[in-house]
């Protein structure tokens, strides 16, 4: 096994990409961002249709998502663009209270629109990326990552072979010190019982408990009745008939060991261990809330191949399925489909993964970043 090598950032976090974010704040800040991207090479860019309107719960969880992607370990430093100087000022504020990374920002209003902002932001964008092009990778230990492991566009080879070997990675990974987080509320219905067992406490255990009951109750308010159903046409296909059947697939990638603590949409676990993430189902939402929750890359076991990536994290597909590696393999990391048709071991297919997860961190592109699957989606609900 070669040694693990890692970006150091200012703020003592590890990264396994250096990402220099150009981040809009709101929907009237989009173009500018965009123009900054298209102008300067080695910038990502974030946008989202948010940022004017929201009051109360959704003010507090868009704000901790945005702190949280700039705070992921796997971005050097930010560019904030913003509209107006008040809200801006705040917003950035509150970005070096939560972070020693560098933080720079143009502001529209005081520029005089979206084309000398973009100028005056290419300019500051530019030496950001100077900047975080001189860093070099030194050793680090796997207790220094975050990961998340999810499922999506599953069928009946996820239930007896991804899921599972994600399950033998997420085992491996915690007894080295990592920290592994879990999420796909919806998804544990039927299985919330079984994931409480193995609860470190009492209270932790009740939690899963009633995050899987609120979802039922938030779903049942919809007019939607999940229980004995299965409303995702990719896993009625696969053969997966009811949630509960899809519970009990999707809860195997969480391994056997302890369940340590749960935490909301975007909100970072404080300790290593294995951590459940209350929140949506949809691939790109699971896994903007996995890159604000600090996880430097995702484990994500697939039947019918989900195209799915994210802007921040490296995402390494596994499918058990031959047909569908086949018929996708552009988005195929590693084929796991020899548990299914060869008789190999989940031990011997979970190294294959490990083996793969290391080459990531240590620089190796993933299908998904190849393909320029970069979604993001920032989940705001409630008042």
């Amino acid at each position: 096994m070669e040694r693990l090598t890692a970006y150091r950032n200012a703020d003592g976090s590890v990264g396994i990409r250096r990402h220099v974010l150009v981040l809009a704040l709101s929907a009237f800040c989009s173009t500018t961002a965009r123009l900054i991207g298209e102008m300067v090479a080695g910038t990502t860019v974030l946008t989202h249709p948010h940022g004017r309107n929201e009051v109360g719960i959704n003010r507090h969880r868009l704000q901790r998502t945005l702190t949280g992607i700039v705070s992921n370990g796997n971005v050097h430093s930010v560019l904030v663009v913003g509209y107006e100087r008040e809200g801006t000022e705040r917003f950035v504020e509150s970005l070096r209270q939560a972070t020693r990374k560098r933080v720079e920002s143009v502001v529209l209003l005081d520029c005089g629109g979206s084309w000398a902002a973009a100028l005056d932001g290419a300019r500051r964008a530019s030496d950001l990326v100077l900047e975080a092009s001189d860093s070099e990778r030194s050793e680090v230990e796997w207790s220094g990552l975050k990961i998340g492991v999810k499922c999506g566009g599953s069928d009946g080879s996820s239930v007896v072979a991804a899921n599972p070997v994600l399950g033998r990675c997420t085992d491996w990974l915690v007894e080295r010190g990592a920290t592994v987080v879990f999420s796909e509320t919806t998804e544990i219905i039927g299985a919330e019982h079984l994931l409480a067992r193995r609860a470190v406490t009492p209270e932790v255990g009740k939690r899963i408990v009633e995050a899987a009951r609120h979802n039922l109750a938030s779903a049942r308010e919809a007019g939607v009745d999940l229980l004995g159903t299965n409303p995702v046409p990719d896993n009625i296909a696969g053969g997966i008939t009811t949630i509960e059947e899809k519970a009990l697939g999707a809860i195997r990638k969480t391994g056997t060991g302890p369940i340590h603590g749960v935490v909301e949409y975007g909100e970072p676990p404080d300790g290593p261990g294995l951590y459940f993430m209350d929140s949506p189902s949809g691939a790109h939402e699971v896994m903007s809330g996995l890159a604000a929750a600090g996880c430097h890359a995702v484990l994500f076991a697939t039947g019918t191949c989900n195209p799915v990536g994210n802007l921040l994290m490296p995402v390494v597909k596994v499918c058990g399925n031959r047909e569908w590696v086949r018929r996708m393999a552009d988005h195929v990391d590693v084929d796991v489909s020899d548990v299914v048709e060869e008789g190999m071991s989940v031990e011997a297919a979970a190294a294959r993964v490990m083996e793969r997860l290391e080459r990531v961190v240590r620089g190796a592109l993933t299908r998904s970043e190849i393909c320029r699957h970069v979604e993001f989606s920032v989940v705001p609900t409630g008042l």
